[in-house]
C-alpha cells in the first residue's frame, strides 16, 4: 500500500532519517533547553523578585487609564495621556520622598540632641563622683561642725545639761 510504488530505503538512505529524526528529536531540543530555561525560569524569578508593590500598582494605573483613554480616543493618544498621568504620580511621589526625608532628618537631629544631653548628664555626673572620691577623708572633717564643749559650772549643784547652769530664784 503504502510502499508499493515508492523503492526501498538503502542502509544509508535509513541511517540519514535515522539521524534526521535523532537531531529534529533530540540535539536541537537540547540546544534551546538551557536558553529556555534561562529565559522562562531563572530570569522570570529574577523578575519576581525585583518586582514591588509599586511596580504593580503602576502598571495596573497605566493599564486602566489607557482602556479609559481608549474609549474616547485613539489608542496612541491614549497611552500618551496614560504615560502623562503616570508623570504627574511620580511628581507627587517624589513630593512624598523629599517629605520623609526631612521627617528623618529631624528624627536624627532629635536623637542626636538626646545622645549629647545624655552624655552631657553622665559626664557630670562622673566628674562630681570623682571630686567626692578624691577627698574623702578631707571632705568629712571639714564639712561638720565641731561639738561644743560642755560647761559644767556646778556652783550650786545643779545639772547643766548644756544649757548653761539652772540659777534658783
Amino acid at each position: 500500500m503504502f510502499g508499493a510504488g515508492r523503492p526501498a530505503l538503502t542502509r544509508d538512505e535509513e541511517g540519514c532519517v535515522k539521524n534526521w529524526w535523532r537531531r529534529w528529536s533530540y540535539e536541537i531540543p537540547l540546544a534551546f533547553s538551557d536558553p529556555l530555561w534561562d529565559v522562562l525560569v531563572v530570569q522570570f524569578a529574577a523578575f519576581l523578585d525585583r518586582l514591588t508593590l509599586r511596580k504593580v500598582l503602576e502598571f495596573v494605573a497605566i493599564a486602566i487609564l489607557a482602556i479609559a483613554f481608549a474609549q474616547t480616543f485613539p489608542i496612541d493618544i491614549a497611552f500618551l495621556f496614560a504615560g502623562d498621568t503616570l508623570m504627574y504620580l511620580e511628581f507627587i511621589i517624589a513630593v512624598r520622598l523629599a517629605a520623609g526625608w526631612l521627617h528623618l532628618q529631624e528624627s536624627f537631629r532629635f536623637a542626636l540632641r538626646m545622645i549629647r544631653l545624655a552624655s552631657d548628664g553622665s559626664r557630670a555626673a562622673i566628674s562630681r563622683s570623682l571630686t567626692v572620691i578624691a577627698r574623702p577623708r578631707e571632705s568629712k572633717g571639714r564639712g561638720r561642725m565641731a561639738p561644743r564643749p560642755r560647761s559644767c559650772d556646778d556652783s550650786d549643784g545643779a545639772a547643766s545639761f548644756g544649757w548653761g547652769a539652772l540659777a534658783a530664784a
